[in-house]
Formats: structure tokens, C-alpha cells, sequence
């Protein structure tokens, strides 16, 4: 098995001669082992010439030299690390204090929550019996009730709709109960809301529609809309005027649009042209209050919201009041449960294994060769204007090893992702970074929340075949 030979490369050629290592002491220096088969090869592997000992003369001993020179490295490694430790040490200390003072507020809003569902339970109560009334003066006077004050079993609470699905789930449940109206090629959803007074309709635009705004006598206007077009002149209401019909353009976005009043008036026409024309008017006895629009720049109108234009009962008009104060108290609720999932999120974060990553947040930067590198834990990698990937989470086979993914692809289609080593150092600062394969990237990067005190323990072990240098 080539054991009698342990210091030559004489048995290097037989199987399992490749696993056998040859020791140098390296007296003065760091011991390692290199390769049986770099022994006698005529050059120095050992800093004291051992593994060239057949042939004296051929190597120096440079151990003392490299001795002095990793003990210097190595005190300036450490004391770095002693810095990024003490960085990382008061890192968890703040991480703690948050965590604590988190959880104070955590159970402060749980106790808020649980009042608020008492006074919603209430509101719904007085609500039950306003909607039953409702219901049997519409009886009375042979008319149906209208679908803004629908009975109870045709509603369902926004507040238990955003327990279940989140905040999306409002815009779904409204479409899906909604009536689908078409024009030429344009179709979009007709949907019955509770009753609002319109006052102003502020657009902006280019050659597309990007945001419209729908203002109120009373509450928080409506915006719709995504993009950065200019400001338009607004378009304002006169007193008993109602808006009944929208008119406009669209493709796969808003073109254009444009907005008549129940007096005939016309606003001006808004964006540019192109797309497929469409006009829509409201249902008899119905006022337009307001927009739905898909997601993204200058999406596309999607739906219409309604409500009641004729004058309201006294019954209705009761009704709807204990229906605001139902939403009032719903809207209370689902922003408590966000601000408790919010901190919920915060305190996992602060107290799990990677907590120091949170408290010392910062990008590494780094100008390696041609390219500037960016790589910002928790958020996004970037290799100059290129997105490398974003961030993924913590990889389970290696410690303080982070993972991107979804970068941008590259020409052969491939998605670029990257993997990050985090190494203790004081600074944030991207080190190295390599593409071992077609846009699969892996780096490494020094931060303070990489410095493990129990780094120091390898600071004496023998080097193995592969390393060149010690790096705590």
C-alpha cells in the first residue's frame, strides 16, 4: 500500500497512493502535510526543505521567515475578528433589548385586538337589526333592497376576509360577487359599494393613464393607478352632480379616459390614443364611485363601482350609518393583526440563529477586476447594473452561508443566482467572487456577524494538502 515509503513519490503510481500525505515538521513555521507525490519532485513544498531531502542543497529553510510573517498576519487577523466579535457581541445585546421590548408591545396590541372584537360584535349586532329593518320596509313597498345594503348572508366580514387571505382578499371577494358588463371588445366587472359622495377626480398622465383619484365629501379618497405621469388639470363636481358614465381606450393598459357627469358635462379626454374604445354607464338609479384597475403601470380598467343615487329612507340612512361603524371597527382590526404580524416577523428574526445579521444590516461593496459588486443581505446582489439575485435565505448544509436567487438571466437563459460565504471581519466588504459555472456565482464576504470566538480554537492546526495558508 506504498506505507514503506512514506517520504518518497516511489509508490505514488499505486492505488490508494493518492490519499497517502507526507508530514513536514516545519520547525518555526506552521506544520502541514502535502502529497507523497510532490516529494522529491524538485521543488520546495515544505518551508524547510524536507520533502526535498534526497537532494540536499535544493531548498532553504524559510520557515522562520514565514513564521514571522503568518504571526503577523494572523495578529492582524485577529485583531480584527476581536473587533468584528465586539461588533457582533453588542449586535445581540440591541437584538435582545428589541426582542423584549417587541413582545411588550406584542401583548399590548393582543389585549387592543381582543377589545376591538368585542366593540366589532357589538357594531354587527346593531347592524343585524338596522339590516332587518331595511328589509322589511323594502317588503312592504314591493322593491328590492339595494345590493350596497344586501342582507347579512350575502356579505362577509373584511375582517375575517384579511384573517384568511390577507389584504388582497377585499379586492377578490368584491370581484367574484360582481356582474360582468361588456363594451365593444372592453369587458369589466360591475360591483355595488357602500354609498359615497363624489367630489373630484384628480388624473395623471402621458401617453398612457397612470393614477386616478377619486375624492370625497368625507373618508380617505380612492387611488388607482401605478406609473409617473404629470399632473392633470383636475375635474370637480358641482353640487348634486353625479358621475354615470366613464368613457375611454385600452389594451393591455389605459390609453385613455374620460368621465360624464348625470348634468351631461364631460371632463376632458386623459392619456393618449390607441387600445380598444369602451364606454360604460352606471346602472339606473346607480352613481360611479369609483375604479378597479390591474395591477402594474397604467393597468387596465378592470371593474366599476356603484351605489345608491336615489335618496336613502330613514331606515336605510340608519342603516348605513351602523355599516360604517362596522367597517370602521373591521379596518381597526385587520391593521392591529398587520401591526402584530409585522412585529411577530421582527421578533422571529431578531431572535433566531442569524440575529447579528439583522442588527448590523449593511451591503458590501467591492470593485473586483472591471465589475462593481454590490451584495446586500436580505435584499438584492448586483454585479454593476446587473441583478445577480435576491436574497433567498440561509443555506441548511453550511454555516453563515446566504443564498440568492432570481437574478436576471443570462443570454442562454439560465436565471443568475449566487451564493454567498460570510467570513468574520470588522467591515462589510465583498472579498471575492467567482463564477464556477455559467451564471452560478459564489463569493465571499466579510461581516461582524461572521465572527464566531470559537474561530480562534484553528488558529494552530496542521495545514491539509489543499490549503496554502491559514485563514481564521
Amino acid at each position: 500500500d506504498g506505507s514503506d515509503e512514506p517520504g518518497t513519490a516511489a509508490c505514488a503510481g499505486r492505488p490508494g497512493a493518492d490519499e497517502r500525505w507526507f508530514y513536514c515538521p516545519n520547525s518555526a513555521g506552521t506544520p502541514r502535510y502535502v502529497y507523497s507525490s510532490r516529494v522529491g519532485d524538485g521543488i520546495c513544498d515544505c518551508c524547510d526543505g524536507s520533502d526535498e531531502w534526497q537532494l540536499p542543497g535544493t531548498c532553504q529553510d524559510l520557515c522562520e521567515e514565514q513564521g514571522r510573517a503568518r504571526k503577523a498576519r494572523l495578529e492582524q487577523r485577529r485583531a480584527e475578528m476581536e473587533r468584528g466579535i465586539r461588533k457582533r457581541q453588542a449586535a445581540l445585546a440591541d437584538a435582545e433589548a428589541e426582542v423584549k421590548e417587541w413582545t411588550g408591545k406584542l401583548a399590548v396590541l393582543e389585549a387592543e385586538e381582543a377589545e376591538l372584537l368585542k366593540s366589532l360584535q357589538a357594531r354587527q349586532e346593531i347592524q343585524r337589526q338596522k339590516r332587518a329593518a331595511v328589509v322589511k320596509e323594502a317588503e312592504q313597498a314591493g322593491r328590492e333592497v339595494a345590493p350596497d345594503l344586501a342582507p347579512e348572508s350575502k356579505k362577509v366580514s373584511e375582517y375575517a376576509k384579511w384573517m384568511e387571505k390577507g389584504d388582497s382578499a377585499s379586492e377578490e371577494a368584491g370581484a367574484s360577487s360582481s356582474e360582468q358588463v361588456c363594451s365593444d371588445k372592453v369587458c369589466i366587472a360591475r360591483a355595488a359599494v357602500a354609498r359615497r359622495e363624489l367630489r373630484q377626480i384628480k388624473v395623471k398622465s402621458g401617453a398612457l393613464v397612470d393614477f386616478v383619484e377619486f375624492v370625497y365629501a368625507s373618508g380617505e379618497p380612492s387611488v388607482v393607478g401605478e406609473g409617473k405621469g404629470e399632473e392633470q388639470e383636475p375635474f370637480d363636481l358641482e353640487p348634486g352632480e353625479v358621475l354615470v358614465e366613464i368613457r375611454g381606450a385600452q389594451g393591455g393598459l389605459l390609453d385613455r379616459i374620460q368621465f360624464v357627469t348625470s348634468r351631461g358635462r364631460e371632463s376632458k379626454a386623459y392619456g393618449g390614443s390607441g387600445g380598444d374604445s369602451f364606454s360604460f354607464k352606471a346602472s339606473d338609479g346607480k352613481m360611479i364611485v369609483g375604479l378597479r384597475r390591474a395591477v402594474g403601470l397604467a393597468g387596465r380598467v378592470t371593474g366599476m363601482e356603484e351605489a345608491l343615487f336615489r335618496p336613502l329612507t330613514p331606515a336605510e340612512k340608519e342603516l348605513e350609518d351602523a355599516m360604517g361603524l362596522v367597517q370602521e371597527a373591521e379596518r381597526g382590526l385587520s391593521a392591529k393583526a398587520a401591526s402584530m404580524q409585522e412585529l411577530q416577523g421582527k421578533i422571529e428574526l431578531a431572535a433566531g440563529a442569524h440575529a447579528a445579521y439583522q442588527s448590523l444590516n449593511e451591503c458590501g461593496t467591492a470593485q473586483l477586476g472591471q465589475y462593481n459588486y454590490k451584495i446586500c443581505p436580505f435584499g438584492e446582489a448586483t454585479q454593476g447594473h446587473v441583478r445577480l439575485g435576491r436574497w433567498k435565505g440561509w443555506a441548511s448544509d453550511a454555516r453563515h452561508v446566504g443564498l440568492f436567487d432570481n437574478g436576471e438571466r443570462c443570454f442562454s437563459g439560465i436565471v443568475r443566482s449566487l451564493r454567498v460565504q460570510f467570513e468574520c471581519g470588522e467591515k462589510h466588504v465583498v472579498e471575492t467572487v467567482r463564477e464556477p459555472s455559467q451564471c452560478v456565482y459564489e463569493a465571499t464576504m466579510t461581516h461582524p456577524a461572521a465572527c464566531d470566538p470559537r474561530d480562534f480554537e484553528e488558529s494552530d492546526r496542521v495545514l491539509q494538502p489543499h490549503e496554502g495558508h491559514v485563514e481564521l
